[in-house]
């Protein structure tokens, strides 16, 4: 996940959902393990179809880009990740409400992208 301009509110908020992840036992890169993980379940590399997928919000798209600052912002506020955040000590509120604020900044800035990489497998058990 990569975010332009660059900034330390998102900055902090990719290093807390990764930290908060891991305090749940999930991985948040599990798309590039993920026709592995399919291999090691005993599925054939041909039961297998395996794509990526960048995803990308940026300034060619302002109304998507707003939406998925603005989603975001509230997702760091009011969600599961803010509960755990808190209760874990991952994070304070002044610094869940800097990252979100960080957001609203980002997606308001007409030269904003941010980009994350998705890997899926469609399966099919052989017969």
């Amino acid at each position: 996940m990569l975010a332009f301009p660059s900034h330390p509110g998102i900055d902090a908020w990719r290093s807390l959902v990764r930290k908060n992840y891991l305090a749940n036992s999930h991985n948040g890169d599990a798309g590039r393990y993920v026709r592995a993980w399919f291999r090691e379940a005993g599925f054939a590399p041909d039961d297998l179809q395996f794509t990526v997928q960048a995803v990308s919000y940026s300034f060619d798209e302002e109304d998507r880009r707003r939406a998925w600052g603005e989603a975001w912002c509230t997702r760091t506020l009011e969600s599961n990740l803010a509960r755990q955040a808190l209760e874990r000590g991952l994070a304070t509120q002044e610094e869940l409400d800097a990252m979100a604020a960080a957001w609203l900044e980002w997606a308001a800035n007409p030269e904003g992208v941010f980009y994350y990489v998705n890997g899926q497998v469609l399966a099919r058990a052989s017969k």
